[in-house]
C-alpha cells in the first residue's frame, strides 16, 4: 500500500525559492569571471527556473525552508539489561461465558508448577499444588528455576476423561490423575514458563516465554478459562489478561469443508449406511448436525475432509474427528500493552507482545525464527501438547498530531476556509495498543487506534503555513505502528466527508457539482519531530495520507513528539471564451466568406471544460447563412461536414482545457446578400459599436456563447463590414464642350479604364471602364491598395503616364461614407488626377471618384497617338523641296550670264 518515502515527495521542492536566474545571453561584461563559476550560475539558474514553473504549476508544493532543508531523525538504539525475570499463571476465573470475567464455576481445578508434565512431587521444593480458588495468585516462577528444570506454571482444569469413565461405570482406573493433586498430564492444563532474556536492544523483540497447552480430554461442564500471564521482568510487573475457549470435541465421522479436499458433497443422508453406492461416504457436518453422503474426487479437486476414526473405511481421510479445526482450543490475550512503563534516559517505554509463534517442543529461539510470523493467538489441537513461544519488546512511546494549512495561493479562489476532516486507517491486522499514555513533553488523548481523529475538525485560520490549526496529540509505539492517517477533505453540507469505502473519499474534493467548481486537492503532507527533523513517514498510494509503520523510536525526550501538517490548495479553472474575425472574402460581392476564430483559455490553476460554446450569426437585413462549417483548425475547415442554414452552430458540447492552455475552434460560413431584402440598407451593412459592445443585426456580426467565461462577453463577438463600396472614374478634359465641371474642366468621352489590385498588373483586373466620360466602378475593399491604368486615351489626348494607386477608407461620419486616398505624391506627374468627395446632387455624385485630366505636358505618353512627328517631317520636306528650287533658280541665272 505503500507509494515513495517523503523524503523523495513533494515535501522537497523547496528550492523553487531560490532567487538565481541562468546567465542572460550576449557579451560578457567581465571576461575575467572564471568558466566554472558561470557553469554553476547557470545550472543553478537552470534547476530554479524549472523548480519555479513546476511550483506554479502546482506540480511541487514549497513548503517553508525548514521543512524542506529539515534532515531525516536518527533512531534511537539504547539496550537494556534485566536483573531479574519471572512469571506465572495469574489469577482465574473458570466459568461457560465469554465474556463473564467475574463469576466463578467450580470445575475440579489446581494451580501449581510441575516440571514439564509430569506427576507432581509434592518433595520437590520448586513444586506447587494447589486447589482452585477465586482470587487466588499463585507463587512467581522464576526464570532462571524454570529454565534449570523445565519447570511451568499451571491452571488446570475438569477430570481426566478415562478417570470420569471409569467411575460411572464403575471399573478400576491406573492411569496418572488423582482429584488430590494438580494433573497437567491427562486434563486441560494451561502452562507458561518465563524466560530471562539478558541483555537485549529495546524497540528489538526479544523472548518473553513459552507457553503451553497440554489438551487431553476431560469431562466439564463449562467451556471458558479467563486468566492472565503475569510478568516481572526489570522493574516492570504486568498482567496480560487471556481469555481460553475449551471447544466441544467431534467424536464422530465428520465432513469439514476445505477448498481442494479429496471429497465431494453429494447428498443429505437419512441416517448413517443410506448413502448410495455412487457416494458411499457417509459423515456428520457440524454446521448443521444432519449427515450427508460424498464421493472420493481426489486431493485437490473436492471441497470437503473427512476426519474419522475408521481410516480404512475412507481414503484420504483427515484425521480423527478430535483433530477437526472446530475441536481447537484457542486462545486469545485482550491486552498486547502493558499499563507499567520503564524510563530509560528520559525516554519512556512499554512492554508490548509481538505475538505467538508456534513451536515444537517449547524450547524457543531467543528472537523469532527468521520467517516466522507470529499470530495473535494461541491454537491447540486435542489429545496433544502444543507451544508456542510468546514475544514482545519494549517499545518506546511516542507522539504524534495532526495540523492543517492551505496554501497561501488558495485565497485567490475566494472561498472561505472550511474545516477539514481526518481518519485513522489499520494496516492489514493492526491492532491498537492499550493502556493510559504517560505525560511526558506533551499530554497525549490516548493511544492511535482506528478512526483516530475523526473528531478532529481542523480550520486554518489564514492562508499559508502561519494559519496551520493543529490537534490534540496521540501516542503510539514504533515497530506496533502500521496505521495510516488519511484526510478526508474539507467538511461541506451534503458532500464530505465521505462514508468509508465511496469512491472519492480521499480526494480530490470538489466544492460542488458543477462541472467547473472549485476543488481542494492534498498537495503535500509533512511530518516532523518535535525537534524539527522529519519523520520516516511513506505516503499511501490509495488514499494519499502517511504510513507510520516504518517510523523509528526517536533518539531523545525532545524528538518524541511528532507534528504531520497536512498541506491543501483550493483551485478552480477560469475558462475566458474570445471571438476574433479570422478572415473575410468577397465582403463587397453577393457571395461572402467569413471566417472567425473561437478560442477557449483557462486562466485559473485546473482544468475545467468549456461546457457547450454556440455560435450565433446575427447579420445585417439581406445577408443570410448559406451554410457553415466548424473545425479546430484553419487546414481542417476544408474537410469538416458542410452544415446548412441555422440560427446557431453548435462548437464543441465540451472540451477540457489544462491550466494555462487554449484550445481553438474555427467557423466559416458562406453568407449570400440580397439587396432587395426588407431592411437591406447600406448603412447597417457598416459594424457598429456602442458602449464599448458591437451592435447585433449590422454588418456581419456574430457572437459565441457559453457557459463558462470568467471575463464576461464583451469579447465574445465580433464582426465584418459587408458594405459595398464602389468608386466613380471620371475622364475630362479643357475643350469648352458640354457642361463644365466644377473645376472648370470639361467632360470627356471615349476614355478606358482598368482598376488592378497589385502593382505589376497581373491577372484579371478587378474592375473595367470603357466608353463615356463617366463611369462607376465595382465595389472595391478597404485597406486595400489598388492602381488605375487608363488603357485608351480620347482621340487627340494622351494616356496616364503610369498606373495611379490609391486606396479607400470608411468615412468618421455617421454614415461612414467612402473617403478615397491617393498613394502618389504632387511632384510624380500626377497632377492631373482629382479625387472628387462623395457630395454631389446626383446619385453618381455621392459615390466619391477620380477624375482623369488631360494629363501633363513633357511627359512622353505611355501609349495613344502619334503626336507632331508626321507635321515635322512634312515642314522638312517643305523646306528641302524651297532649297532645291532655289538652287535650280540659281544656277539658271549663272548659265543664262
Amino acid at each position: 500500500m505503500r507509494l515513495t518515502d517523503m523524503q523523495g515527495g513533494v515535501q522537497n521542492g523547496g528550492g523553487a525559492h531560490r532567487e538565481d536566474h541562468p546567465p542572460v545571453g550576449g557579451h560578457l561584461a567581465d571576461r575575467s569571471v572564471q568558466a566554472s563559476r558561470l557553469c554553476r550560475i547557470a545550472v543553478r539558474g537552470i534547476i530554479a527556473a524549472a523548480l519555479t514553473g513546476l511550483t506554479l504549476s502546482g506540480l511541487v508544493l514549497v513548503p517553508g525552508a525548514a521543512r524542506a532543508e529539515a534532515p531525516l531523525e536518527t533512531p534511537g538504539a539504547d539496550s537494556i539489561t534485566f536483573n531479574r525475570s519471572e512469571g506465572r499463571i495469574g489469577q482465574a476465573v473458570l466459568n461457560d461465558s465469554g465474556t463473564d470475567r467475574t463469576t466463578v464455576v467450580a470445575d475440579n481445578s489446581y494451580f501449581g508448577i510441575v516440571p514439564g508434565m509430569t506427576v507432581y512431587n509434592s518433595a520437590d521444593p520448586n513444586q506447587r499444588s494447589v486447589a482452585y480458588r477465586a482470587g487466588y495468585s499463585q507463587d512467581w516462577l522464576d526464570a532462571d528455576t524454570a529454565k534449570s528444570g523445565d519447570y511451568w506454571s499451571y491452571v488446570t482444569r475438569g477430570v481426566a476423561w478415562d478417570y470420569h469413565l471409569a467411575a460411572y461405570y464403575q471399573y478400576p482406573y491406573y492411569g496418572e490423575y488423582t482429584p488430590d493433586a494438580i494433573s497437567t498430564s491427562t486434563t486441560s492444563a494451561l502452562g507458561y514458563k518465563p524466560n530471562n532474556p539478558g541483555t537485549v536492544p529495546l524497540n528489538s523483540t526479544f523472548l518473553i516465554g513459552a507457553v503451553r497447552h497440554n489438551n487431553f480430554p476431560i469431562y466439564s461442564q463449562i467451556h471458558w478459562v479467563h486468566s492472565s500471564f503475569d510478568i516481572r521482568i526489570g522493574d516492570l510487573e504486568e498482567s496480560f489478561p487471556f481469555d481460553q475457549q475449551e471447544t466441544d470435541n467431534d467424536t464422530d465421522t465428520t465432513a469439514v469443508r476445505r477448498k481442494g479436499g479429496p471429497y465431494e458433497w453429494v447428498s443429505r443422508a437419512s441416517a448413517p449406511r443410506t448413502c448410495p453406492s455412487s457416494a458411499p461416504y457417509y459423515a456428520l457436518a457440524r454446521s448443521d448436525g444432519n449427515w450427508h453422503c460424498f464421493k472420493k474426487v481426489g486431493e485437490g479437486k473436492g471441497r470437503y475432509d473427512i476426519y474419522t476414526d475408521q481410516p480404512q473405511y475412507y481414503p484420504g481421510s483427515a484425521g480423527k474427528p478430535d483433530q477437526t479445526p472446530d475441536s481447537d482450543d484457542v486462545l486469545t490475550i485482550t491486552k498486547t500493552t502493558s499499563d507499567q512503563t520503564i524510563t530509560v534516559n528520559g525516554i519512556p517505554y512499554r512492554l508490548v507482545l509481538y505475538g505467538f509463534v508456534p513451536n515444537a517442543d517449547g524450547n524457543c529461539p531467543a528472537t523469532p525464527p527468521a520467517g516466522s510470523t507470529p499470530v495473535s493467538t494461541f491454537t491447540t489441537k486435542e489429545s496433544q501438547a502444543s507451544f508456542g513461544c510468546l514475544y514482545g519488546s519494549f517499545s518506546q512511546e511516542r507522539y504524534v498530531r495532526i495540523a492543517k494549512a492551505v496554501t497561501e495561493d488558495s485565497e485567490q479562489v475566494g472561498d472561505a476556509i472550511p474545516p477539514f476532516t481526518f481518519t485513522t486507517m489499520g494496516v492489514g491486522d493492526w491492532a491498537a495498543p492499550t493502556g493510559t499514555p504517560l505525560t511526558t513533553s506533551v499530554t497525549a488523548d490516548g493511544f492511535v487506534d482506528w478512526k483516530s481523529f475523526e473528531d478532529a475538525n481542523l480550520t486554518p485560520t489564514a492562508y499559508g503555513e502561519a494559519g496551520a490549526a493543529a490537534s490534540g496529540y496521540k501516542a503510539f509505539m514504533p515497530g506496533f505502528s502500521q496505521f495510516i492517517i488519511a484526510e478526508t477533505g474539507p467538511r461541506i453540507a451534503g458532500r464530505f466527508p465521505l462514508d468509508y469505502g465511496a469512491e472519492g473519499r480521499f480526494g480530490p474534493w470538489k466544492t460542488s457539482n458543477d462541472l467547473n467548481s472549485a476543488q481542494w486537492s492534498l498537495v503535500d503532507v509533512t511530518c516532523l519531530n518535535g525537534v524539527g527533523e522529519r519523520v520516516n513517514v511513506t505516503r499511501d498510494a490509495e488514499t494519499g495520507g502517511v504510513d507510520f509503520s516504518q517510523v523509528a523510536p526517536a533518539s531523545s525526550p525532545a524528538a518524541l513528539p511528532i507534528t504531520c501538517t497536512f498541506t491543501n490548495r483550493e483551485q478552480t479553472p477560469k475558462l475566458r471564451i474570445q471571438k476574433e474575425l479570422e478572415s473575410v472574402e468577397g465582403a463587397t460581392t453577393d457571395d461572402i466568406t467569413v471566417t472567425y476564430r473561437i478560442t477557449a483559455t483557462n486562466d485559473g490553476t485546473l482544468a475545467g471544460t468549456t461546457g457547450r460554446l454556440t455560435d450565433t450569426p446575427n447579420f445585417a437585413p439581406g445577408l443570410t447563412v448559406r451554410s457553415a462549417t466548424v473545425a479546430t483548425s484553419l487546414d481542417g475547415l476544408d474537410a469538416a461536414t458542410e452544415q446548412g442554414a441555422a440560427a446557431s452552430y453548435v462548437l464543441t458540447e465540451g472540451a477540457t482545457v489544462e491550466p494555462g492552455a487554449s484550445s481553438s475552434w474555427y467557423i466559416r460560413m458562406k453568407v449570400a446578400r440580397d439587396s432587395t431584402a426588407a431592411g437591406y440598407s447600406e448603412s447597417l451593412l457598416e459594424c457598429a459599436s456602442s458602449n464599448d459592445r458591437l451592435t447585433p443585426g449590422r454588418g456581419l456580426y456574430n457572437a459565441v456563447t457559453g457557459a463558462y467565461d470568467h471575463d464576461g462577453e464583451a469579447n465574445n463577438e465580433a464582426c465584418a463590414p459587408a458594405r459595398p463600396r464602389p468608386i466613380r472614374i471620371e475622364k475630362a478634359g479643357t475643350q469648352p464642350v458640354g457642361t463644365p465641371n466644377d473645376d472648370g474642366t470639361y467632360p470627356l468621352d471615349g476614355a478606358a479604364f482598368a482598376i488592378y489590385d497589385n502593382e505589376a498588373l497581373a491577372g484579371t483586373p478587378v474592375s473595367t471602364l470603357d466608353g463615356g466620360s463617366r463611369f462607376v466602378t465595382a465595389p472595391l475593399e478597404t485597406g486595400k491598395t489598388y492602381w488605375l491604368v487608363e488603357t485608351r486615351a480620347p482621340v487627340g489626348h494622351a494616356l496616364l503616364p503610369r498606373p495611379a494607386a490609391f486606396h479607400i477608407e470608411a468615412g468618421t461620419d455617421t454614415d461612414a461614407t467612402t473617403v478615397i486616398k491617393t498613394d502618389f505624391g504632387a511632384d510624380e506627374g500626377f497632377s492631373s488626377v482629382r479625387v472628387l468627395p462623395a457630395s454631389g446632387s446626383l446619385p453618381g455624385d455621392r459615390t466619391p471618384g477620380i477624375r482623369v485630366v488631360d494629363t501633363q505636358v513633357g511627359v512622353l505618353p505611355k501609349a495613344g497617338s502619334i503626336g507632331i512627328y508626321p507635321q515635322l517631317a512634312g515642314g522638312a520636306a517643305l523646306l528641302g523641296l524651297a532649297w532645291a528650287c532655289a538652287w535650280l533658280r540659281r544656277r539658271e541665272r549663272t548659265q543664262a550670264a
